[in-house]
């Protein structure tokens, strides 16, 4: 009885770390699979408007029966809300970084995305979200690991350096098409960023996270299939079986990046706060390296290794310091009864 209760409050103050790092482990997967399928001839734009309608179905059912009771009532404030958070996350990051796929590697777009922590700490610092005490070991802790997670998200990418285990990714090329990826990562990071600090504000006032989440993912996908529809020809949605690739990929997008990760990240955003939510965005280029190194057959290089040291390093200041933010103002980790997993 005793190891078992242990291992449940293990668990339950473990919970925001390792749901989090799964969501960027699947992400990495997913932005793989993409880069494949649409490598065959598959619009990128309608595989995340058929993930989207698969998410808004699984979401919704959850909703209605978890958020039964607790539910509160709906009014056009809510709407409003639901509409710039499903405008955000879905039309203009979802569908900007998944079309970007056609046009660059996966590897050089979680680069993008490692930018993440360092916007919403910066916007969070600006909404008075978060405080900083620039001279104050959490705050030095802070600001080092934001640098060391972006320094070696950019190591991976552009230092290269010599093959410690097997060929070399090739680096991005200045093309047009390279540059029209580059701007839709560049949109898209941004709107995520604004997402996740939104998220934080609209959940104190409606704590029904599944019901915002499903009501966001449904204007989403409206929103999405309407500029699909006037982009693409009808012939674009006739999906091909590819051995069932695609429909794993779809299904792993609406199901898992899309549903559940939108559920972790809003929950994660109101029990944790947005910066350290956003915080375990460079693990994304640690799992897109290390999947295809390990899966793809791609090589790991000197310059690969020492900027997921760094990605790690940061990552762990981060949340250091954050675990020291809630020991000092007496907040456990977990509805206020767990201690923090990271121990200052």
């Amino acid at each position: 009885m005793e190891m078992t209760r242990l291992l449940m409050l293990w668990f339950e103050t473990s919970k925001p770390y390792l749901f989090l790092t799964l969501v960027e482990l699947f992400l990495a997967i997913y932005m793989i699979l993409v880069q494949s399928v649409t490598s065959r001839g598959i619009n990128a734009l309608v595989i995340v408007v058929y993930g989207h309608v698969i998410a808004t179905i699984v979401l919704s059912f959850l909703a209605f029966f978890l958020e039964k009771n607790k539910r509160p009532p709906l009014s056009f404030k809510i709407l409003g809300y639901a509409f710039l958070l499903g405008l955000l996350q879905i039309t203009l990051c979802q569908m900007l970084l998944t079309m970007a796929l056609q046009f660059v590697a996966s590897s050089y777009e979680s680069v993008g995305l490692n930018m993440v922590p360092s916007l919403v700490f910066v916007t969070a610092l600006i909404f008075r979200q978060e405080k900083l005490k620039c001279w104050s070991i959490n705050g030095q802790a802070k600001i080092w690991g934001l640098v060391l997670s972006a320094a070696g998200a950019l190591a991976m990418v552009l230092w290269t350096g010599p093959v410690l285990l097997t060929r070399s990714l090739s680096n991005s090329q200045a093309t047009s098409d390279g540059l029209v990826g580059s701007i839709m990562i560049i949109v898209g990071v941004l709107a995520t960023s604004f997402w996740i600090v939104m998220v934080e504000h609209v959940t104190q006032f409606y704590p029904a996270e599944t019901s915002l989440c499903a009501m966001m993912t449904l204007i989403g996908t409206i929103q999405t299939a309407v500029v699909a529809a006037f982009v693409l020809s009808w012939s674009s949605w006739e999906l091909k079986w590819e051995g069932g690739l695609v429909l794993v990929t779809i299904l792993l997008g609406g199901l898992v990046v899309t549903g559940l990760s939108y559920y972790v990240m809003m929950w994660s955003v109101k029990k944790k706060g947005p910066v350290f939510t956003s915080a375990f965005n460079p693990l994304l280029v640690v799992f897109s390296f290390s999947l295809q190194t390990f899966v793809m057959g791609y090589p790991a290089h000197l310059g690969s290794i020492v900027g997921a040291v760094l990605v790690i390093v940061g990552l762990y200041l981060i949340l250091w310091a954050k675990a020291n933010d809630m020991e000092k103002k007496g907040i456990a980790a977990d509805d206020s009864v767990y201690p923090p997993l990271i121990q200052p």
